[in-house]
């Protein structure tokens, strides 16, 4: 039987589930627009590691020398492979590292080249994506000699340590 007492929520049921949706979205969502923000530089880091990681296995299954030549001012990096003398070099591949302003892109070197074998005629690359400067959110990538690639943890460098700057 009834009560005659209708179903619902009250006024007061209804206002504290609105404070309490409020309190939880004031929390969540500056923690939500960081991890964008994060993933938008670990996205471009991502990136060049898999363009650096292409031009080394065309190397190895072309047999030929495969050049990545990266230009940090118009924020882009192109595999291509050497023209023979004069000739232009045919390109395979670019990638552009525009999601964002804010995020710096910074080279070692402006080209790092490949041999047949796969090794690298840098040893010492080193490649950083920072989103505003920051060092703590920012992403390294290195290649070594045998032109492995490593992409390091965020804010770290190749010892672990603090990146220090970008």
């Amino acid at each position: 039987m009834h009560s005659g007492k209708a179903g619902g929520f009250t006024l007061v049921e209804l206002m504290i589930v609105l404070v309490l949706l409020g309190i939880i979205a004031t929390i969540a969502v500056p923690n939500f627009t960081g991890l964008i923000r994060d993933n938008q530089v670990l996205a471009q880091a991502e990136e060049l590691n898999s363009l650096m990681q292409y031009a080394r296995s065309e190397s190895v299954i072309r047999r030929r020398t495969i050049s990545v030549n990266l230009d940090t001012t118009q924020r882009q990096a192109s595999v291509v492979i050497p023209g023979p003398g004069e000739e232009p070099d045919t390109s395979l591949r670019t990638a552009s590292f525009t999601g964002s302003n804010n995020i710096s892109f910074a080279s070692s070197h402006p080209q790092i080249t490949y041999r047949p074998n796969g090794t690298s005629t840098v040893g010492n690359y080193r490649a950083t994506f920072c989103r505003d400067s920051s060092a703590e959110t920012g992403y390294l990538l290195t290649v070594v000699g045998s032109g492995r690639t490593i992409l390091h943890p965020k804010g770290r460098n190749e010892n672990g340590a603090s990146l220090g700057g970008c």
